[in-house]
């Protein structure tokens, strides 16, 4: 495990060296030679990397020496007067890299990103900005100058002093006069452009040609080839590409690893790309067991690759454009998650079974078996809600936590799939990766639960409309955001008592203490409902379904004891002969005004 995840570097826990200032943790730097800083640099979270590599004695030939998505990650962790500096040190190459990962939505270039870029080449020096055009892709600069600039020629035949009648005003030889598209970006293209003349004139004189009679959609076409080329070098998939990694996966299908796929040390990468490992998630699932009993060199070397091959895969399909270092943290969790569904699923939880299917297959494939089942989970609630035995919009009114489970697999896209947890409802840990076999199950029995319940619900107490006409009735306690199937079931409850039938009707206001005192009594310095009404409620619904759908006791108990479960928690410390006052009760619907 210590191969995998190493949490202390050179005597220094993660927590200290970010707690530590900035000048004693110069100090302490000082002591590593450069090979020790740059392991330690890579070891670390993208936000602690600034930090280090600023403070240590080799800032330049660490930012030069960095894959170029952990530079790029890197800096978006970072704040912006820590990520001019890095740029400061950075190569031309690593600069296009940022270009090429940052400024592309799927296979067109995104204007505004290439602006943010530039803007920040030049707050680094203009030198940098040099440095980055000796080696910027050709098809990109004329696809980026043709979305900022407009470029024309003094016709031949036409005096200088005529032609600047109608011409751009800005000018550095009198052939060519450019116009600036966007007022704000005038400074930084016109100081390019004056950069180019300076200092690579051959480049100048081709762009400005090329800015003029290129056709912008063939060179766009062709800049994003080069560019996707330039990934995959660095072991990043463009974007069509990577989509592949949420085509299904069946278990018998699953490849063994090739014996030769293990290379041999000497050609072995001692980093990777991009080094999940920074992240480690969640500890209590089985995939970080699995890699703690794996030590064989080969394998540990096998694996850092593909989790970095994979890890690239998620990000670039769930994020298309990466704004925050938070959605690439989300898309490294959702990898361990799948990836420990995926074991966990397959090994029906014996670890050395997942423990070989590490070592013997391809992890994006184990990836790919997660990403399956909550595929197959997510068809079976379609299945279960798109019925014709209920009208679909009874489901608006689901009671929490039965709504989020719903809504967390009912999404448009597999990759959008979430595990809803009710106990971080209103947090944004409400809704969560999938991880466990067993939130799977969870969700799958919820959602059977749902699609049994709906058409008992529709059928009882008739369609939403009628709901929605009761509740909107002048004088009465809530609206109709309040309302649930728990809502229906115990107001019908309430109204029975009084009335004598069990429908959804508003409960008079008058009748509300006689009510209350009818279906409670007191136990141990608490209210309960009668064990007779609980009795009488199921054996109502009990024969209801026998007659109007089919009795899937499991099922149809569980929900009423949720509802049940649910009045009584409301009801449990009120006083018997002082009732609430049922304006402000949000369970029970009551007419006000009689």
């Amino acid at each position: 495990m210590k191969m995998l995840f190493n949490r202390t570097y050179e005597g220094l826990t993660l927590e200290e060296i970010l707690k530590t200032p900035d000048q004693e943790l110069e100090k302490k730097l000082q002591a590593l030679d450069f090979y020790k800083m740059y392991e330690l640099v890579l070891s670390v979270p993208w936000e602690a990397k600034a930090k280090l590599i600023l403070n240590s004695p080799y800032p330049e030939g660490l930012v030069k020496n960095l894959p170029c998505q952990e530079l790029f990650l890197t800096i978006k962790a970072s704040s912006l007067d820590l990520t001019v500096e890095l740029l400061s040190y950075a190569k031309g190459t690593q600069i296009q890299f940022m270009f090429d990962i940052d400024c592309w939505y799927k296979d067109r270039i995104k204007a505004e990103r290439v602006a943010s870029w530039i803007l920040l080449l030049f707050q680094a020096g203009e030198g940098k900005v040099v440095e980055w055009l000796k080696v910027a892709d050709f098809d990109f600069l004329i696809a980026i100058f043709q979305k900022f600039v407009k470029v024309y020629k003094k016709p031949d035949d036409m005096e200088l002093i005529e032609a600047m009648d109608f011409l751009p005003y800005f000018t550095l030889d009198d052939f060519y006069f450019i116009e600036f598209k966007n007022e704000a970006l005038e400074f930084y293209f016109r100081r390019m452009v004056e950069l180019l003349r300076e200092e690579m004139s051959e480049t100048y004189f081709s762009l400005l040609e090329s800015v003029i009679w290129e056709i912008p959609v063939e060179v766009e076409e062709r800049a994003y080839r080069w560019r996707n080329g330039r990934l995959a070098d660095e072991g990043i998939p463009e974007y069509f590409e990577a989509l592949d990694v949420y085509t299904p996966q069946h278990p018998k299908n699953l490849k063994k690893i090739e014996p030769v796929y293990l290379s041999p040390s000497e050609e072995r990468e001692e980093f990777s790309p991009v080094n999940i490992m920074v992240y480690p998630g969640d500890k209590t699932l089985m995939i970080f067991k699995v890699l703690e009993k794996i030590e064989d060199s080969y394998q540990i070397d096998r694996i850092k690759k593909e989790l970095a091959w994979l890890s690239n895969k998620v990000i670039i399909v769930d994020n298309v454009v990466i704004d925050e270092i938070e959605q690439v943290k989300k898309s490294l969790d959702k990898v361990w998650g799948s990836l420990n569904l995926g074991i966990e699923y397959l090994s029906q939880g014996n670890l050395e079974v997942a423990k070989r299917l590490v070592e013997e297959h391809i992890l994006e494939d184990l990836f790919r078996i997660a990403q399956t089942l909550l595929k197959n989970l997510r068809k079976f609630a379609l299945s279960m809600v798109k019925g014709k035995d209920f009208d679909p919009s009874v489901l608006r009114y689901l009671d929490q936590p039965y709504k989020g489970y719903l809504d967390g697999v009912w999404v448009k896209n597999l990759n959008q799939i979430r595990y809803f947890r009710p106990e971080k409802i209103g947090t944004l840990e409400e809704y969560t990766f999938f991880k466990r076999v067993s939130e799977v199950n969870t969700v799958r029995r919820y959602i059977e639960e749902i699609g049994y319940m709906a058409p008992v619900i529709e059928r009882m107490f008739g369609s939403t409309l009628g709901w929605i006409r009761e509740v909107n009735l002048p004088g009465r306690n809530y609206d109709v955001n309040f309302l649930t199937w728990s809502n229906l079931i115990i107001t019908s409850l309430f109204y029975w008592k009084d009335k004598g039938e069990f429908v959804f009707k508003a409960l008079p206001k008058s009748s509300w203490t006689k009510v209350i005192n009818e279906l409670f009594y007191e136990k141990e310095n608490r209210c309960e409902l009668k064990p007779e009404i609980k009795e009488m409620l199921f054996a109502s619904f009990e024969n209801y379904v026998k007659k109007n759908w089919y009795y899937e006791k499991e099922l149809l108990e569980s929900f009423l004891n949720f509802v049940l479960n649910k009045l009584s928690l409301e009801f449990q410390n009120i006083d018997l002969q002082n009732p609430p006052e049922p304006k402000y009760q949000t369970l029970v619907l009551v007419d006000l005004n009689h």
